[in-house]
């Protein structure tokens, strides 16, 4: 719900969140090899972007927002058919984001520009490579078992908040459909066939998704959920609500929080927060129904699964920066 929201006003949002997330230094600080950063972290990053337009959210609607898309991202990394094709649902998303700047050339310019770097660094890697990249996205979803109502609609949740892996479908490109075993003796040559029937109803893909900067990417991971309208609710499963003893980085220290730290202050130099000028006013953005939902929600998240984002001047002193690196361990 949103306060005398108009098309002008949302195309102003996404042009500046858009603006502000491709910015050239930002940019170039996510593309330097890096340890990955820890889950505090990302959420100052995904707060600062979110907040990047004169749009503003209160910490309950934040929160769902930001539930929604870490578990949207853990649903299109887990269900990717093969390591690589993690690189055609980042793709899927460019698409739709220079779908939202089509008009606006110097933005469109400064995806596109992300867009090569991404074909640049990313095509050329191994399966092995991409494989170790899907791991460790999912070691660090792991422990995140949030329902969301549109994958328990459709299915592709369960109630327990984990994901259901189709047992239907395309296979992975340069996979064959299950349902036949070759025997081979030690020259290579086969030997022997044995056919088995399978639960599933697999399928050969037709064609393989464009990696080219204009392309058809064929799957479908990372496209627009939201094409059929219907609300959206996500609710803390009973696993999530005993991550707390998961969550070992908010107990143990993080040798790695002064470095990360630093990391963060570059990151988020190019990140500034606008404010309304003048007589203009913000817009509050509430992803409830109600604003009494919004508060019955912040009131009743669980403690563990609150984030304290972290605030960060890229030009703080030194000694700023070590109290916030004992907050970031």
């Amino acid at each position: 719900r949103v306060d005398e929201w108009t098309d002008v006003d949302r195309k102003r949002v996404m042009n500046d969140i858009i603006t502000t997330m491709f910015n050239k230094k930002f940019m170039e600080e996510l593309f330097k090899p890096q340890e990955l950063y820890s889950k505090k972290a990302l959420r100052t990053v995904y707060d600062r972007l979110a907040h990047a337009s004169i749009m503003r959210l209160n910490q309950a609607s934040m929160d769902k927002l930001y539930d929604l898309m870490t578990m949207a991202f853990k649903y299109q990394v887990l269900l990717c058919p093969r390591p690589k094709d993690i690189l055609l649902v980042t793709f899927n998303h460019l698409d739709a984001i220079k779908d939202f700047v089509h008009d606006s050339p110097g933005i469109l310019n400064q995806v596109d520009e992300t867009f090569r770097q991404l074909i640049e660094t990313y095509s050329c890697l191994s399966a092995g490579e991409f494989q170790l990249i899907r791991q460790t996205l999912l070691i660090f979803f792991q422990d995140m078992h949030i329902r969301v109502s549109i994958f328990l609609k459709d299915k592709v949740q369960n109630s327990n908040g984990r994901f259901v892996l189709p047992i239907s479908g395309p296979v992975p490109w340069g996979t064959e459909v299950p349902g036949l075993i070759r025997m081979f003796n030690r020259n290579g040559d086969e030997v022997k066939r044995t056919e088995f029937t399978t639960d599933g109803n697999y399928v050969t893909p037709q064609r393989e998704g464009s990696f080219e900067l204009y392309g058809d990417r064929v799957l479908k991971l990372g496209t627009n959920m939201y094409s059929v309208s219907r609300p959206v609710e996500t609710h803390m499963s009973g696993s999530s609500k005993n991550v707390a003893s998961h969550a070992k980085e908010n107990i143990a220290p993080n040798p790695l929080a002064k470095e990360e730290l630093n990391f963060l202050a570059r990151l988020l130099g190019g990140l500034e927060i606008k404010e309304p000028g003048g007589s203009e006013t913000g817009f509050r953005l509430n992803l409830f129904t109600t604003d009494d939902e919004e508060e019955h929600a912040a009131l009743t998240r669980p403690e563990e699964l609150s984030y304290k984002v972290i605030s960060i001047e890229a030009t703080q002193e030194p000694a700023r920066r070590a109290e916030l690196s004992r907050i970031l361990g």
